[in-house]
């Protein structure tokens, strides 16, 4: 039984219960507007106009509703009707077809409250049901050095720096700023649910994942190669032993010859992350790369926030597994698996319950839907609820105990 609290004055005008009656059968009802189709119905029936009762009920398939079962719910809608009534004179029972209206009402209902506690709060009343997110795709956001923003061709999956910037099918995206006497830098950024890649002047490539960015010169310099990351980036880096190549991330520098490996320096994540897939690297803080490390193939370095960097043998599919379309989970935290999704379906992650516990393994393609992903999740001890607040899509995750 679902208990309303502060229930609005009902308006029980004939004119206005069947315009309510018409948005209902138009899927258009609030929760608020159904309530007063409740109270309508159950204190003045006089008002409501049955020949729309009757086409509203055509809806239901009856196939699915036998006698027996009409009549259980019927005597239970009558007794919550009478309950919520009972403070009132009640003149007459509810007719046949009202009392059918009413179930078909109350069969609304517990749809719309079926993911929520028997209370109906503040707090649930601002949330309506979401059926499914679409994975994410190419998308990025090229700023250019006098400031101006081209939002790139999402059916492309990259751009290419030289004389002119071109997509990867050799389309034209804009004409190389003239850099006068000044270093012309180029700004590449994707969004949540966003990935785009850009070759850069030399040849070397970088993947970026959702919501990261590239700082990048149009032209590098004839002693150095440097570009600045945020987020996760996957490097190729092409071999010039005359122009180390160099990714600065907050407190840290990495220096490469020639070599691939893939960086995350979220900034909402604890540590930066830097795995090497093949060839040498140089690893230190900003501007002190004389106290560097060095790391081999399947080594990750880690950064605290101010830290030292410690050094690991890494899973290389759990750290790159997304430039391969992949979420790759290696016991991972429930917690890190959701910061990955938040990004790449540009969801926000809440928590209801304690799941600090749950790990997830396998593999998962990002092409799936997000109740795709879910629905493979849930196979841990863990369920979700997946809702939509304004513009917001709200994955909130709920222990299974």
């Amino acid at each position: 039984m679902y208990l309303y609290k502060n229930r609005p004055k009902v308006d029980h005008n004939k004119a206005n219960i069947r315009a309510l009656l018409q948005r209902y059968k138009d899927g258009k009802c609030s929760r608020e507007e159904l309530e007063h189709l409740y109270d309508g119905l159950s204190n003045n029936n006089d008002d409501v106009d049955k020949a729309l009762w009757e086409s509203l009920l055509q809806e239901v398939e009856t196939a699915q509703l036998n006698d027996q079962k009409f009549e259980d719910l019927y005597h239970k809608i009558s007794s919550k009707t009478i309950a919520i009534s009972k403070k009132r004179t009640v003149k007459r029972l509810i007719p046949l077809w009202a009392a059918a209206a009413v179930l078909l009402i109350c069969l609304f209902g517990l749809y719309l409250y079926n993911d929520t506690s028997q209370k109906t709060t503040p707090e649930t009343q601002r949330y309506t049901k979401l059926v499914d997110v679409a994975p994410g795709s190419n998308k990025a956001m090229l700023k250019t050095a006098d400031g101006s923003v081209i939002v790139l061709n999402e059916a492309q999956e990259g751009i290419i720096m030289g004389d002119e910037i071109t997509y990867t099918n050799g389309s034209e995206v804009a004409e190389p700023a003239n850099s006068g006497d000044g270093e012309v830098r180029y700004e590449l950024s994707t969004p949540n649910g966003g990935t785009y890649r850009v070759t850069l002047d030399d040849g070397s490539i970088v993947w970026l994942n959702a919501a990261s960015k590239l700082v990048y010169p149009a032209k590098f310099s004839q002693h150095e190669r440097k570009v600045e990351i945020e987020g996760e980036a996957y490097f190729e880096i092409q071999k010039d032993a005359k122009r180390p190549f160099r990714v600065t991330t907050g407190d840290q520098t990495v220096e490469v010859l020639g070599t691939s490996f893939n960086i995350n320096a979220y900034p909402n994540e604890r540590f930066v992350r830097t795995t090497l897939v093949e060839g040498k690297v140089k690893v230190g803080h900003k501007d002190e790369l004389s106290s560097s490390i060095y790391l081999r193939p399947g080594q990750q370095s880690i950064l605290k926030n101010g830290g030292d960097i410690s050094v690991r043998e890494a899973n290389l599919m759990e750290q790159v597994g997304w430039k391969e379309g992949l979420f790759y989970f290696d016991e991972t935290a429930l917690a890190d698996a959701m910061l990955q999704l938040g990004r790449w379906y540009d969801i926000e992650i809440r928590y209801d319950g304690d799941v600090s516990r749950t790990y997830f393994y396998g593999q998962i393609p990002r092409s799936k839907s997000l109740k795709s992903v879910l629905n493979i999740l849930e196979e841990s001890n863990v369920r979700f609820r997946l809702t939509k607040e304004k513009t917001k899509n709200v994955l909130t995750v709920l222990s299974a105990q």
